[in-house]
């Protein structure tokens, strides 16, 4: 027989015991932290129409949506390419009617029609937690806080802490008139930190760019260099809520953690309306959980965040202790002493072949056996 013919299709692969048991158990304790804090579980359908998955705020997602025909309504579905954005539909749709605001929490597999950098997963899980309907900025410190929380909990450490503002961009330019022609090419100057042609264009705006750009880094050293810069009246606002979440994380004192900042880092940030984060572990390359602030389809307040957890498993952080394998003997396997063992913490295969009891427990790496009501170590 060909093998090939049995392949699957690119980006997609059988989670094998040890990576989805990880994973698995990475995510239930990121569901009971999260739960502690407040947060209602939803599980969305993996499935939903396409029109009510593309999300008009973000369109980049969306050229990342997989799409296909439902034969029985010949309807256009999708699979997911994210949670956020069903959450948000849940919210206004399902559960409108409950106080605001709504806190809500997930873990599932999402698909992509496109290959993810540095990954070449286009199926992977995704945990996160939302808040929907406060615009107040203590919602914003409270998915910050609860993020490093979560990711301390499973004995993440040498966590760095990313803070960013890319509406700034946007209001500066509001601030300065330019004219969105020139919007885009100038984002993309901003993005490489290549801003010396935009000296050229209008040398003010070169300047307070220049003084933000010098002003990123670790956030105790860079914060009073924020502060004495000039921004114009739509860009104060934004530097006021930034410079607030700011305070609050240095009077918090999480010398644990290194945050740094930078309010120009605008990459996969572009549907976001205020502060944004990103969230790094053991100088990983890409981050393991990001978020910030943003408006559902429907112009709700919300804010969020997204641990990915197909990262987790370069780090292994995850210490679970190792459960004694046991062969159950074939004559002993209704043993009504059996159930004892499980709820000790056994892991109890039965031999179910009448074989050689010592051989079929080394085949599935039983150090013990269990034979007329006794344990028995294999020598």
């Amino acid at each position: 027989m060909n093998q090939k013919k049995n392949l699957l299709p690119i980006g997609f692969r059988d989670i094998l015991s040890n990576e989805a048991n990880t994973q698995f158990e990475y995510g239930k304790k990121l569901l009971k932290n999260f739960d502690s804090w407040g947060y209602s579980f939803i599980d969305p359908p993996i499935v939903e129409y396409e029109k009510t998955l593309l999300d008009t705020k973000n369109k980049s997602l969306n050229k990342k949506t997989l799409s296909f025909s439902d034969p029985l309504t010949k309807e256009k579905l999708s699979l997911r390419p994210d949670i956020t954005t069903q959450l948000a539909r849940i919210a206004e749709d399902r559960l409108f009617s409950l106080p605001k605001p709504l806190r809500l929490c997930y873990f599932g597999d999402v698909f992509r029609a496109d290959k993810p950098n540095l990954s070449s997963d286009r199926q992977f899980k995704q945990s996160g937690i939302e808040i929907i309907g406060s615009k107040d900025l203590q919602a914003d410190i409270e998915i910050i806080t609860l993020s490093l929380e979560s990711l301390k909990k499973i004995n993440f450490n040498r966590i760095s802490l990313d803070i960013n503002t890319p509406i700034i961009l946007e209001r500066i330019f509001d601030d300065f008139k330019i004219p969105k022609t020139k919007r885009t090419t100038i984002k993309k100057l901003v993005a490489k930190k290549n801003i010396k042609e935009i000296n050229n264009y209008d040398s003010r705006l070169y300047k307070i760019l220049k003084e933000i750009i010098d002003s990123s880094g670790p956030i105790k050293k860079n914060l009073e260099k924020i502060k004495k810069i000039k921004f114009g009246y739509k860009a104060k606002k934004v530097v006021k809520d930034f410079l607030s979440i700011c305070s609050f994380l240095i009077k918090k004192n999480y010398n644990e953690f290194k945050i740094s900042i930078d309010l120009l880092d605008h990459r996969g940030f572009e549907y976001y309306t205020g502060i944004t984060f990103s969230i790094f572990c053991l100088n990983s390359r890409k981050e393991v959980c990001r978020g910030g602030r943003y408006l559902t389809s429907r112009n709700m307040d919300a804010v969020g965040s997204t641990f990915f957890l197909n990262r987790f498993l370069e780090f292994k952080n995850f210490s679970t202790k190792k459960r004694k394998r046991i062969l159950i003997s074939y004559k002993n396997s209704l043993d009504k002493n059996l159930y004892k063992l499980r709820k000790k913490g056994w892991i109890t295969i039965q031999n179910i072949d009448k074989s050689n009891d010592k051989k079929i427990a080394k085949l599935h790496n039983c150090k013990f056996i269990f034979k007329n009501n006794k344990i028995k170590p294999i020598k």
